[in-house]
């Protein structure tokens, strides 16, 4: 497949999964989100982790603050992802890159309610003031797709953030993307830059890869 084939591609399957998003209702949504943390409970390097990373979610993605709120009752340190530098700083977009910051606990029912989060330049929360982690102090990185195949070829929404953060040399985190059921397909159209992840967690199953492939 030539880069204008692939873009194309792309472009289709995040059409297709956006519509199959929309159409999910709220009570759905809350039912796999649910289902999503029991999922993430019972795997070992979710439990055995003592700092785990969990994207802040938008409407149209599992819910992660019942695992960021587990996480807390459990001991665990959570770190989030930020965009740097803030507000794009004259950089083009594949010199943005995803640092991961501490989200300290606080005692609220919602992420939009926590005292230190704040909407980022590209429409997603964050949390500005926060200092940097080092990615290899990550166990556990739970990452957003826009869909995932079954060979662990995940599509994310375009930026690239997480296909870049994914090829840190320093991490050595467990990577686990979560979605929704309906985010899983036969296959996905991947590039030579597309990171693929080693297990996915659904609300209605857990696929494992070893090794993920390309």
């Amino acid at each position: 497949m030539d880069p204008d084939e692939l873009i194309q591609a792309k472009a289709r399957t995040r059409r297709i999964i956006s519509a199959a998003l929309v159409r999910l209702t709220p009570g759905r949504r809350r039912a796999a989100g649910v289902a999503v943390v029991q999922r993430l409970q019972q795997l070992p390097a979710v439990r055995g982790a003592g700092t785990l990373m969990a994207f802040l979610s938008l409407p149209t993605e599992i819910d992660t603050w019942p695992i960021i709120r587990w996480a807390w009752a459990q001991g665990k340190r959570v770190a989030v992802p930020r965009i740097e530098p803030p507000g794009g700083g004259g950089a083009a977009p594949s010199q943005r890159r995803i640092v991961p910051v501490l989200l300290e606990a606080a005692p609220v029912d919602g992420v939009a309610d926590h005292p230190a989060v704040r909407p980022g330049a590209l429409g997603i929360l964050e949390v500005p003031d926060a200092a940097p982690l080092d990615p290899a102090d990550l166990d556990v990185v739970l990452a957003p797709c826009q869909a995932v195949d079954r060979r662990g070829r995940r599509l994310g929404k375009g930026g690239g953030f997480y296909d870049r953060f994914l090829a840190d040399e320093r991490l050595r985190a467990a990577v686990i993307a979560i979605a929704f059921h309906e985010q899983v397909l036969d296959e996905v159209p991947a590039g030579a830059g597309d990171r693929p992840v080693p297990m996915v967690v659904t609300d209605a199953e857990t696929l494992s890869f070893a090794p993920a492939v390309v």
